[in-house]
């Protein structure tokens, strides 16, 4: 509660706070909300400005630039709140185990972990939408398994991929801070005592050590989802992301800036509202760490 009332004095946490919210509104109710289908368009009305019948304009195929990006704000906010719950339950139960066993295990656990930073995060990520999006990979294997994740990946316009290449790197940063957090926990008085006193390994992990852990963990995992919300986007830009006509800001900023000279609104539009997001996001955080910082009690 004192954690709460610290948050909301801090007027841009509330502020982000506020707009993610709004947001979170609008992709729930996106189909409600969006004045006309994102993938429909009509050729006759291409680059129509802003007006009556496009609020925000329409791009290069006729379609309504603020139905595009209502939608868009699902992909976002979904990639940035599943990459965050997948770094955070990852990254967290595996430091937690490296740091609380240590010895072997943890310098085991700590190797892999190395490994994994040993390659530029995001070049991994290109390497594995290029890999998961290649006709090799779709028509040459003939494994039911490959078969039915490439539909559901069709079935989520190509965002299930996005996650999996997000997921395998995103949970590293995580699991050092978290053991970091474990290793100096376990050696605290009352740690030492509940094990002392018979407590089994997973008790002493989900009463003591977590509880007392959890906050900076939340504070670095909500710091992180603008990271994947960029990456989402930098793919979406460079055609790797979402598969068309699944509206994305960053395929609706490269599709927009190719004609930027006369049409400046179609990539000035979600350019803002990526910023913006990514913004807001950081503002949050940082509230967040000072909310849940001891040292401001």
């Amino acid at each position: 509660m004192d954690a709460f009332l610290r948050l909301t004095k801090n007027k841009m946490a509330v502020v982000g706070a506020i707009f993610i919210v709004f947001l979170v509104i609008i992709a729930i109710f996106a189909p409600y909300i969006a004045p006309k289908d994102y993938s429909e368009g009509n050729f006759i009305d291409n680059y129509a400005k802003p007006g009556d019948d496009y609020l925000l304009g329409a791009d290069f195929m006729g379609r309504d630039v603020l139905s595009r990006l209502i939608y868009g704000t699902r992909i976002s906010l979904s990639v940035g709140f599943l990459g965050a719950f997948i770094a955070f339950i990852l990254g967290v139960t595996y430091g937690i185990i490296s740091g609380f066993y240590g010895g072997q295990v943890d310098e085991i656990m700590m190797r892999i972990v190395d490994i994994f930073y040993a390659f530029p995060t995001l070049l991994l990520i290109i390497l594995l939408m290029v890999l998961f999006k290649s006709n090799i990979f779709q028509v040459a294997i003939n494994n039911i398994f490959i078969q039915t994740i490439i539909k559901i990946d069709d079935a989520w316009g190509g965002l299930f991929f996005i996650m999996i290449g997000i997921s395998v790197t995103s949970w590293v940063g995580m699991a050092r801070i978290a053991r970091g957090l474990t290793l100096s926990a376990k050696e605290k008085e009352y740690i030492q005592a509940a094990i002392a006193t018979g407590n089994n390994t997973f008790r002493v992990i989900f009463r003591h050590i977590l509880p007392n852990i959890i906050g900076p963990c939340i504070v670095t995992v909500t710091l992180s989802i603008p990271g994947f919300i960029g990456t989402e986007a930098f793919l979406s830009f460079i055609g790797l992301g979402v598969n068309p006509p699944t509206p994305s800001w960053g395929i609706m900023i490269s599709e927009g800036y190719k004609a930027m000279q006369s049409y400046p609104h179609l990539a000035l539009y979600p350019g803002m509202i990526l910023a913006l997001t990514m913004l807001s996001f950081n503002f949050l955080g940082d509230g967040l760490r000072d909310a849940l910082d001891p040292r401001m009690r």
